[in-house]
């Protein structure tokens, strides 16, 4: 990809280059392996491919392909995968066509219909068997997925210089290793994982996990722009997985600065037992009555403090 950007800068000096053959060379180097990262919730995805928002500003306007349409909004599954590839993290991300997001959060541990699998195993058996089981419970068309390793998180934050996060209390769990005082403060590395792995000492467990990982995805929403999220791609671009039709590049041109993000999740009940194993029952007509409206603008702007 260093080439190709390479590329458009020298032939940009001789007044030779062609936008649109630059993109097009991009999105085949795209098919060839998989490339970096967007959040935000697709936000992460869409990082990945910022060389279509950066390589533009680099050609004369006069050279520029005309100016598209606004894009269609599209669903995007967004995966936080831990060691054994299962689905630490799932967030049901609709993006519409000029960067801002409504995210959903599913809490992992929710039981797949009335069997005892959880949503967090289907991943690592196949990809489609996971995107099916979110569509039929949320009644949402799901365009695309992307997975990243959880423990990429902490170089997305350094990447950016850091990611905001605001805490109600200080809070030290071994387990963790989290160690953050109260308040508003920026965080990356080792301490953005540990935010985001702990649940441990948490008032509701793993659904107050859920709520720290909505307000890191907007902190880092609201750095992305210009060449910090192509910076941010060269640091995880080895970590990222996405479905061999996501055209991260024609995605990624609806993302010109900061998102508006908006962020909800999934009501869930009492965990209950099914064959031994503990989640979440939920029923799909609630579900999708509630990610309907949800996406309809019901979602508040993700802010304030966190547990």
């Amino acid at each position: 990809m260093n080439d190709l950007i390479r590329q458009a800068i020298e032939a940009e000096a001789g007044e030779r280059v062609d936008s649109r053959t630059v993109l097009a060379n991009l999105h085949k180097a795209k098919k060839r392996k998989p490339l970096g990262l967007i959040i935000g919730v697709a936000t992460l995805t869409a990082a990945a491919a910022a060389a279509a928002v950066i390589i533009p500003t680099t050609i004369k306007k006069t050279d520029a392909a005309p100016a598209a349409s606004t894009p269609e909004p599209q669903n995007v599954l967004v995966i936080g995968t831990d060691g054994w590839h299962h689905a630490d993290s799932l967030v049901l991300a609709r993006v519409e066509g000029d960067g801002s997001a409504t995210l959903v959060s599913l809490p992992r541990d929710m039981f797949v219909g009335s069997s005892a699998d959880r949503f967090n195993s289907l991943y690592m058996r196949d990809p489609r068997k996971l995107t099916d089981a979110v569509e039929q419970l949320t009644g949402a068309r799901i365009d695309h997925w992307a997975a990243i390793n959880m423990t990429a998180f902490g170089q997305v934050a350094a990447a950016v210089g850091g990611v905001e996060v605001c805490l109600k209390a200080p809070v030290k769990d071994q387990y963790s290793g989290v160690d953050l005082p109260a308040g508003k403060q920026q965080i990356s590395g080792d301490q953005a994982l540990a935010f985001l792995r702990q649940r441990q000492g948490l008032p509701n467990g793993d659904l107050d996990r859920v709520k720290r990982q909505q307000a890191f995805l907007a902190g880092l929403a609201a750095k992305l722009g210009g060449d910090k999220a192509l910076m941010m791609a060269q640091q995880v671009k080895e970590t990222i997985q996405v479905d061999e039709g996501f055209d991260v590049v024609g995605f990624a041109a609806r993302f010109q600065g900061p998102v508006k993000i908006r962020t909800a999740t999934l009501p869930v009940a009492e965990s209950v037992a099914r064959d031994s194993t503990y989640g979440y029952a939920v029923e799909p007509a609630q579900a999708r009555q509630f990610v309907e409206k949800q996406f309809g603008g019901a979602a508040p702007v993700q802010d304030g403090c966190v547990d």
